[in-house]
């Protein structure tokens, strides 16, 4: 599978993933699109296994951290003109990204969102994390739905792929994975083309996610305000 080389850029948010960034790495490039890391000062070997697994690796600095400013740097730096962003625990399918980039290439589409409502989620289910997570998600895909009269599923999969100028054009400001969101609403807002395609979410393939519901709820909602006005 190589159709996607030189019109994609895949770019991979990191921090202390080495021991599932090797294998997503491998799966990206399986695509023939352009792989970037950008690597958050990760303290373990995340950066030297994705540079020997064949990415390209960006060092975040580390007066700047966050996934939300870890994305605008991966794009800053990209040179396809679609961007794929992609978790680098393991729990997304790099498989996906051709029916990601699709609808774009083909001009249909400008933001296309893999939904885990429609293509199925292990880490949907099993705690009350998974239980909190699910309804703060299905919450504010409500709210974004009613603001800008669309039926979207799952506005905070971090999996989605964008036009790189239209990313750039959003200047989207949020640090950290309030950044789905606030893409998401801005792309609206601009009157962006906005598609889902199913994604099976599979578990994180080791550790335990970086986001922590109950301290990122205050952000969550101001991102969300700010998305609704």
């Amino acid at each position: 599978m190589t159709g996607l080389a030189g019109a994609v850029s895949i770019v991979i948010p990191a921090l202390d993933e080495a021991a599932s960034i090797g294998p997503v790495v491998e799966a990206c490039r399986a695509t023939g699109a352009e792989v970037l890391v950008v690597d958050g000062a990760s303290s373990d070997r995340t950066a030297a296994i994705a540079s020997a697994a064949g990415a390209r690796v960006l060092s975040q600095p580390r007066h700047d951290p966050g996934k939300g400013r870890a994305l605008c740097l991966g794009a800053e730096h990209a040179t396809g003109d679609v961007l794929v962003f992609i978790d680098a625990d393991g729990s997304h399918r790099p498989d996906d990204i051709p029916s990601l980039v699709e609808p774009i290439l083909a001009g249909s589409a400008d933001l296309i969102v893999a939904s885990r409502l429609l293509g199925g989620s292990e880490e949907a289910v099993g705690g009350p994390g998974e239980l909190v997570r699910l309804t703060g998600a299905a919450f504010i895909t409500t709210c974004l739905n009613l603001r800008y009269g669309v039926r979207l599923t799952d506005s905070q999969n971090g999996f989605r792929a964008i036009h790189r100028r239209s990313f750039l054009d959003l200047e989207l400001t949020a640090r950290h994975t309030t950044i789905e969101q606030e893409m998401l609403a801005a792309a609206l807002r601009a009157g962006l083309r906005v598609l889902e395609v199913p994604s099976l979410e599979h578990r994180r393939a080791s550790g335990i996610s970086k986001v922590d519901p109950a301290r990122m709820l205050p952000a969550y909602l101001g991102s969300l305000v700010r998305a609704l006005l």
